[in-house]
């Protein structure tokens, strides 16, 4: 991955200079990239040109056009984005991870065993704000956890595309560039019959993913949008209806606690999850005219983009 492809659809391609065979189930097989190189200038793109950009070995990497403080990364597999965010979102979001401290392999593992998953299914996609990967990376070099090849490529990325700056103190050297925002979603791929777990994602999961993660990245870098989110979330909710919400979410594996998660999760699947088989009323305990009037709410006095 140190050569850079311009490619006609407009965004970056990386490609390993590793002449080894790509695993045959990238479901189930790691893959092992060499530092990404400098990639100070990234390409724009659509929420449609995300969509429509051909598949490719190696990570892609584009800022969502119209809002350019979001890094949209598309990984070729759910594996391969597992292995760069796992263990940022043990840290970040999951129930059972620690909130101080960055899991070893061991224990990430049993946390992702714990829920039923395997490293590809752990997460479908991933969403992070600039000071949240800050800290996960400084937690990382002062505890001395070990992290793998992909978590590095991903380090140096996030610099490079001014994430991150390195110019903090020698404990904390990591410092979040704001407004920003990382976002991820996978290439399309089949399920693995050999695991127990789905990791099949179809074009329609596909498209729901992105555009959930991409209204992460707008909570994270639009301050009027974070606000209407709250507004909704503590004026316009009652407290057993943000009950529910907080027993959804928590049964999914995130931490209940975090009421900033809470808001968060709930815009993106009540409003930017189309894909049922994801969201539906039924999986939050309510009936379809209940969730409609739930939208409803959500979209008073929300302001154009």
């Amino acid at each position: 991955m140190l050569a850079l492809v311009l490619l006609a659809s407009g965004g970056w391609w990386f490609w390993p200079q590793s002449t080894t065979a790509s695993p045959a189930s990238p479901a189930a097989t790691a893959s092992t990239f060499a530092p990404a190189p400098q990639v100070t200038e990234v390409p724009e793109a659509s929420f449609e040109q995300l969509l429509q950009a051909p598949a490719g070995p190696d990570w892609r990497v584009r800022r969502l056009r119209g809002n350019p403080a979001v890094l949209v990364i598309e990984f070729p597999s759910l594996l391969a984005q597992g292995e760069a965010m796992n263990r940022m979102a043990a840290l970040l979001e999951k129930t059972g991870g620690n909130r101080d401290r960055v899991l070893g392999d061991a224990a990430l593992q049993a946390l992702i065993v714990s829920g039923g998953d395997n490293a590809s299914t752990f997460y479908l996609g991933h969403d992070y704000d600039a000071d949240g990967l800050a800290r996960f990376f400084n937690l990382a070099q002062t505890q001395g956890t070990a992290l793998n090849a992909s978590e590095l490529r991903l380090r140096q990325l996030l610099r490079d595309a001014r994430l991150l700056s390195s110019n903090g103190p020698v404990q904390m050297p990591y410092v979040g560039i704001s407004p920003g925002s990382l976002v991820s979603f996978s290439a399309l791929q089949d399920d693995d019959p050999r695991t127990g777990p789905d990791e099949s994602m179809d074009a329609r999961r596909r498209a729901s993913v992105l555009q959930h993660e991409l209204s992460h990245g707008k909570f994270f870098t639009r301050p009027d949008y974070r606000d209407h989110c709250w507004n909704f979330w503590q004026r316009l909710l009652s407290e057993p209806e943000r009950e529910i919400w907080r027993r959804y979410l928590r049964d999914l594996g995130y931490d209940s606690g975090n009421e900033l998660l809470m808001v968060n999760e709930t815009q993106a699947l009540l409003m930017h999850t189309p894909d049922t088989r994801d969201f539906n009323a039924d999986s939050l305990g309510i009936n379809s005219r209940e969730l409609n009037g739930l939208r409803t709410r959500f979209q008073l006095r929300l302001a154009p983009d």
